[in-house]
């Protein structure tokens, strides 16, 4: 099987989603997408683009390396918005941007190592993220 069928799998089973309703998802035919997945077809660049899109990884990253779970990033809902929220603080030096109320929290990451991370605490349940949050405070402690 090719890197490209074993990704668009591995996408398809991040998500939580039967082959049905991938291709429901994709807006193409159930046969189609099994035979894309099993890396007897060539998927359309359309397809490709939707599907890196929804694994939050580029196009390069699906179809030239091997991923793995902790790569993909699921794509989050969409709100459209009417108003946009107020400015209150922009650190440059830090790379952050504050809101006034936001309509909903996003992080933005500098580098592949720091997608990889918050991927990582995002797929954790409550007790480990609070328990690896405990870890780098003290661990942060220790190297001042």
């Amino acid at each position: 099987v090719s890197i490209l069928a074993k990704n668009i799998k591995l996408i398809r089973e991040e998500l939580g989603c039967s082959q049905l309703m991938m291709s429901k998802v994709l807006s193409i035919g159930f046969r189609s997408y099994v035979r894309y997945e099993a890396g007897k077809r060539d998927t359309p660049v359309l397809v490709l683009i939707k599907l890196a899109h929804l694994g939050g990884i580029s196009l390069d990253q699906i179809l030239s390396k091997e991923i793995n779970n902790y790569d993909i990033l699921p794509c989050t809902k969409t709100f459209k918005v009417n108003a946009f929220p107020e400015v209150r603080l922009v650190d440059f030096c830090k790379g952050s941007i504050a809101f006034i109320n936001p309509t909903r929290s996003e992080l933005i990451t500098i580098d592949s190592s720091e997608k990889k991370i918050l991927t990582l605490f995002r797929k954790m349940d409550a007790d480990l993220q609070a328990a690896f949050i405990q870890s780098l405070h003290s661990f942060s402690n220790i190297t001042k």
